[in-house]
Parts: structure tokens; sequence; C-alpha cells
């Protein structure tokens, strides 16, 4: 395992935010943009479905694609949609939730670096909650405080969406919020019985890595694991409980994957040792 590198750490960055930029045509690059407002402010009503088995498709082909144009013809050719139309739109969807940072961005290079499903999976998870409100809010809201295995009823969501969206809210989004969950792994369903909450068993190598990416992609940083649990970023992984997370930063500390993780008196605090170049170049696991 690396050794603990040695470098004087600074203040925690703020969790970084990138616009939204759909790839409207072959020709136009998927970028990031200055910042405007995060996903989670902006106003949502409908829903989309959450196209998972597609994301693994899209991240791949982002991966090993020369440039946009090369990507985009690739993908929309690999979709399985009959219809022209529904693939160019499902496309345009899984750019902003997955490579809104371009085809050479953090899933695109993890993917590269690691190619293991469970992390791709973990992390295309945590992007689509990232820039999906409704659905972020229904995990951290609504399921983060149920018990793994229990049955949940068939009202439980009319009630959050109904607050959410301000009034009763129609057939189809109660439905799609419900198969969504499923696609994502939190829920599941046998025949003629309710939904049940299932465990999702996140990789700690997805948490490490969405630790430096969000909060020291470029230099090394000491971060209070009071602001790294405000992000929700390890809610939309499947973790649930903060006892975890410390339990992962204290594996990560033992396997010199961070240069130190302190709780004592006030302190409760972890200081990186790699950037995120660093980390994927070396293939860092926990």
């Amino acid at each position: 395992m690396t050794a603990k590198m040695r470098k004087k750490p600074s203040t925690p960055d703020p969790p970084r935010q990138h616009e939204l930029v759909l790839g409207e045509s072959s020709s136009k690059a998927i970028r990031p943009s200055r910042a405007r407002a995060p996903a989670a402010q902006r106003e949502q009503r409908a829903l989309q479905d959450a196209l998972i088995t597609e994301g693994v498709l899209a991240v791949k082909l982002a991966a090993k694609s020369l440039n946009v144009d090369e990507f985009s013809k690739a993908l929309i050719n690999g979709l399985t949609q009959n219809s022209l139309e529904t693939r160019r739109r499902y496309s345009q969807s899984l750019s902003r939730w997955f490579l809104h940072d371009g085809i050479d961005g953090f899933l695109p290079r993890v993917w590269r670096a690691y190619e293991d499903d469970a992390i791709l999976l973990d992390l295309l998870r945590y992007s689509y909650l990232a820039h999906e409100p409704i659905l972020a809010a229904c995990v951290a809201e609504c399921l983060l405080p149920l018990e793994n295995g229990i049955a949940i009823p068939s009202t439980y969501f009319d009630t959050f969406l109904a607050r959410k969206l301000g009034s009763a809210p129609p057939r189809d989004t109660k439905k799609r919020l419900k198969i969504n969950l499923k696609r994502l792994g939190f829920l599941s369903r046998a025949k003629g019985q309710p939904d049940r909450l299932v465990p999702i068993n996140p990789t700690g190598t997805s948490f490490l890595l969405l630790l430096h990416h969000l909060f020291a992609a470029k230099e090394l940083r000491t971060v209070e694991v009071r602001a790294l649990l405000a992000n929700p970023f390890w809610i939309y992984l499947g973790f649930k409980d903060p006892s975890v997370i410390r339990q992962l930063l204290r594996q990560a500390d033992a396997a010199g994957v961070v240069a130190k993780y302190v709780v004592a008196d006030q302190l409760d605090q972890v200081t990186t040792c790699f950037s995120e170049d660093e980390i994927l170049e070396q293939k860092v696991r926990i």
C-alpha cells in the first residue's frame, strides 16, 4: 500500500458543483461552465426514468472515445431504444447526469483507472441523485430514517410527493418514483408483496473517491467530519449511518490512504494525502 505523504494540509474546499450542460448535438462539447444554482435548488416537478443501465454504457463509451463527436455517435448507436428521437433525448439526460464535466470527466476517469462495475454503479447512483432533487430528497428524507428490510406502505411516497410538490402528485409521477428507487437499488418487491427497503452496500473505495473529488481534488486538505456528513453524497451512495463513515475513515487511516484521521477532544477530522489525480493514477482502494 502506498505510504503516507507528508505535505502541509490547508483548510477544506467546499464541495464542487458543476452546471449541467446537455450534449445538444455531436458538434457541441460537454463541458463544465460557470457555477450557477445547483440542480437541487432548481424547481422540479416532473421525474425522468433513472437510466442506470444506459449510464454504464455512456460512461464506458466516454472513457474510450477520442472526442465528443465520436462519443455522441457511439452512444446514439449503442442505445437500444427503437426511436431515434428517444435515443437522442436519452443521450442528453445521460450527459446531464453522468458527463456534465465532459467525456474526460470524473466518472470516465474512474472507469479507466479501476474498470470496476461495483464502483461505477455506486458513482452513477450518486451522480443521478445529485442532479435529481426530488429523488434525492426522497432518499435522504424518506428512506434514510427507515430500517433495511421494512415493508413500505403504498401511501408513504404519496405523502412525501404531495408535500414536496405542494399538491397531489400525478399518478405517473408516483409510479415513476418507485420505479426509479428500484432501479437505483433502494427498493425491491416480490409478487403480491409491498415494496421493501433493501441495503445498498456501496464500496469503501467509492466513498474515498468522492471524498477527494468533492473536498480535496487538487491539493491536500483537512476536512471536518461534520462538514463531510453535511454533504449528502454518502447518503446518495447508499450509506445509512454516520458511524459507518467514521469506520471507513479509520480503515483508510490504518491503510495509509489518508494522512490521518483524528478524533480527540473537540476534533473529528480527516487529512488527505492524495490529490484526485494521484488516487486515480495509483488505483487506491479501501
